[in-house]
């Protein structure tokens, strides 16, 4: 049983083939268009071949190539795990718009989830994707994520002939484009298109370690005058406020501040080995491991998550392992792997937001570890 977002649906994919039956608990009512791009990374592909081959087939009909990452708009990439889960609908069922209110482990009996609706499912165990402010983390009573210093905005737009200038129109041939940084290392605007995947399509995402003051019944976004205050290249600004003009007003709003999983050494010291799972409940994706955004691994570190998982379930399934001791073992494999990616990620974002340096490309050694995956 599994708890929102894109990376529970890869879970799920992955359980159904060693389980009779998998319940993926999704908090929003439907699979709306939200979001704004979705990077998948060499290892991420692999995780996913490793699972459903027509999956990854799929995705690459409908990714744009960035090197050797895939670039989706997020709620494809979401719909393209979604339509897979929906292809096995006679073992994953779905249950929408529900909340649980509460996780009770009862050892060899299984455990039971109960939602606001009053819906109630037992099963084996439960596995918490449901993102960096994961309920399953409070069930488990674990530290909250920590908030960073950092807001993004996230939005996209159709570009037309009849709405659009010339400069925006020739965004659109050119890939992922890093269209404005301050020279005081504040405020990062990123261009995102995907060329004859979606025509006239682009997505983008403003990054900005300013204190904003914000109150959620302004009507008047502050991220115009983020653009006035520190983007002092008047063409690229006036380019920028163009495509936020073009933009649902909903994506000017501020997402809340990013946050992150506390996984330093003194913290994991606690959990002697583990992540935080206790007894039939587990954690993956950034429910456990919650990275700063700063080079997009956090999604693909997900998908292997869940291709780990559902090898050490099919084996100790077939070897009658208690599923204790499967989990337990999961979150040990994995811990050493996403520890050094997310040390790297920690390191490379104050670098960057805090000390104002733009770092330069990972080592070659990295990236091969890296990417070679699970």
């Amino acid at each position: 049983m599994i708890s929102s977002s894109y990376d529970c649906n890869y879970s799920a994919i992955g359980l159904s083939s060693c389980c009779e039956q998998v319940h993926l608990i999704e908090k929003y009512p439907t699979f709306d268009k939200r979001g704004s791009t979705f990077g998948l990374a060499k290892n991420g592909q692999l995780a996913i071949s490793e699972l459903s081959s027509e999956c990854l087939d799929y995705m690459q009909r409908i990714g744009m190539k960035a090197g050797e990452t895939l670039v989706f708009i997020w709620y494809e990439f979401r719909d393209a795990l979604l339509r897979c889960v929906k292809e096995r609908s006679n073992i994953i069922k779905i249950h929408c718009g529900e909340e649980f209110t509460s996780i009770i482990d009862n050892g060899d009996d299984g455990v039971c989830v109960v939602c606001h609706s009053g819906l109630e499912l037992t099963g084996d165990f439960v596995v918490g994707a449901d993102g960096v402010h994961s309920k399953v983390r409070d069930a488990l009573q674990l530290p909250p994520p920590i908030q960073s210093e950092n807001t993004l905005f996230r939005g996209s737009l159709t570009v037309s002939s009849e709405n659009a200038s010339s400069e925006l129109k020739d965004c659109l041939g050119k890939g992922i484009v890093p269209l404005a940084v301050d020279e005081r290392g504040k405020v990062y605007f990123t261009l995102f298109n995907f060329n004859e995947k979606y025509p006239n399509r682009l997505a983008w995402v403003l990054s900005t370690n300013v204190s904003l003051e914000y109150q959620e019944d302004e009507r008047v976004s502050p991220i115009f005058t983020l653009i006035n205050e520190y983007i002092t290249d008047e063409k690229k600004a006036q380019l920028i406020k163009e495509v936020f003009n073009l933009s649902d007003p909903n994506h000017l709003e501020p997402y809340p501040k990013t946050s992150v999983i506390d996984m330093s050494d003194d913290t994991l010291d606690l959990y002697e080995g583990r992540w935080g799972g206790s007894g039939r409940i587990t954690l993956i994706g950034d429910a456990s491991h919650g990275m700063r955004p700063t080079d997009g691994y956090g999604g693909s570190m997900a998908m292997e998550d869940a291709v780990v998982l559902t090898r050490i379930l099919r084996g100790g399934i077939r070897n009658s392992v208690p599923v204790e001791e499967m989990l337990e073992r999961f979150e040990k494999e994995r811990l050493p792997r996403v520890k050094k990616v997310y040390d790297n990620q920690e390191s490379r974002y104050n670098r960057r937001m805090k000390d104002g340096v733009r770092p330069g490309p990972q080592s070659e050694e990295f990236m091969n570890w890296l990417l070679s995956g699970v």
